[in-house]
């Protein structure tokens, strides 16, 4: 949702990899190009915001203070936040992002990931229904970014998947992006992409 919403105002959307030290990586290259104020807003996974440039970490108070604004402006207008992320869904589609880990402990557990991880990069066509428009590989480094095992399938209809190990456990993760009409049926679409995906995890 988030690129969509900067696509309808025009605004450019950098993807990085998954850590704020990427996002404050951004912040620093416009920062020696002189256009600091070119940046407007980053986020990540895992409920993390930077709203300006004076942050370059992931910072719970940013956060919060970014969310009392908001509630703030909109009460003005007698708008909950609640109304605010329904009205969102009916222009952008309603959006479904889930986290799935799957562990595999020891040396023997590593090599069967590592299994995995080619498994997936074996050609696979669809997920759960949704063909797979593009595949992003960034083990060789991609756009500029670091070598990182990482995947992301670009599905139809605004959906992805992506595969990756874990850095500090023994798992592997999954992270579905659903876009749908509304809850129920992204629900439906995530369990039927879900339960493709883990067949390669077998």
């Amino acid at each position: 949702m988030g690129e969509q919403i900067a696509t309808h105002y025009g605004l450019r959307t950098i993807n990085v990899l998954t850590g704020f030290k990427f996002i404050g990586e951004q912040i620093g290259k416009l920062e020696q190009q002189g256009r600091a104020d070119s940046y407007v807003f980053g986020f990540e996974e895992s409920y993390g915001y930077l709203t300006g440039s004076y942050v370059r970490d992931k910072d719970g108070v940013d956060g919060a203070y970014m969310i009392c604004e908001m509630f703030s402006y909109y009460a003005t207008k007698g708008i909950s936040l609640l109304d605010k992320l329904e009205e969102l869904y009916k222009i952008y589609g309603y959006c479904l992002n889930t986290l799935h880990s799957y562990e595999f402990d020891g040396s023997a557990g590593f090599a069967k990931m590592q299994r995995i991880m080619q498994a997936f990069r074996g050609g696979i066509k669809e997920f759960g229904g949704k063909k797979v428009v593009k595949l992003l590989d960034y083990a060789p480094g991609l756009d500029g970014l670091p070598k990182s095992d990482v995947l992301k399938f670009l599905l139809e209809d605004n959906c992805s998947i992506v595969v990756r190990p874990s850095g500090t456990e023994p798992k592997l993760k999954t992270y579905i992006s659903i876009s749908a009409e509304n809850k129920e049926t992204a629900e439906k679409i995530e369990a039927e992409i879900c339960k493709s995906a883990e067949e390669y995890l077998k």
